[in-house]
């Protein structure tokens, strides 16, 4: 089953490079919401240039609970080359505080400086980069606002299907569990379509439009 697994998550990795770069530039945008109600967005911009692909990710968040009001803010610019993350740089406001983020190959890991505090990560660290089923297969997945790593492993939940802007698209959901929990459905060729997980008690769901 493990093995299945393997080849399945390598087929699909391979799928989702030969396509970036066949399609060219493309954006995901995907709706955010807390329960039902519609609370933001997340742009994925990914431009393919040879060997290397830009992804920019930008987030808002806007919730009201009562009479209280939260914002999210969020913008991230990865490098990858050659299927691997070279460089990674985020700036997030939640909700009033600052975070800055920076990670960047260095020897056999990485360098991560955040708030102006240096550390490293393993090369098998991974930021919780969703957009990406490479995130299936790393034990380590660093939060993209404050850098914190956790430890995690997924599981391959089976094939389903999902209604996406108005049609059904066959899926294969996964699950991430450990310091972090998320659902995760990708498509054959590896674009996230559907994200859930749970957030001060709410069920918080990104689904692409």
């Amino acid at each position: 089953m493990k093995h299945a697994f393997r080849a399945t998550l390598a087929a699909a990795l391979v799928l989702a490079a030969a396509s970036a770069e066949a399609a060219g530039p493309r954006t995901l945008t995907y709706q955010i919401l807390m329960g039902d109600d519609p609370v933001g967005t997340e742009t994925v911009r990914l431009e393919p240039q040879g060997d290397t692909l830009k992804v920019s990710v930008n987030a808002t968040t806007r919730v009201k609970v009562l009479f209280l009001n939260f914002r999210y803010d969020h913008q991230r610019e990865e490098v990858w080359k050659g299927g691997a993350l070279d460089s990674v740089r985020a700036k997030t406001d939640d909700d009033g505080t600052p975070h800055a983020l920076e990670m960047t190959r260095r020897g056999s890991g990485y360098a991560v400086t955040v708030d102006g505090k240096t550390g490293e990560a393993p090369a098998n660290a991974l930021p919780l980069t969703l957009w990406t089923p490479e995130v299936l297969k790393r034990p380590v997945l660093l939060s993209v606002i404050d850098g914190k790593p956790n430890n995690v492993h997924a599981t391959d939940l089976g094939p389903t299907s999902l209604d996406i802007a108005g049609r059904r698209v066959e899926a294969r959901h996964h699950r991430i569990n450990g310091d972090v929990e998320r659902d995760l459905w990708y498509a054959a060729d590896g674009t996230l379509l559907k994200t859930t997980f749970k957030k001060s008690g709410y069920d918080v769901t990104y689904i692409l439009k």
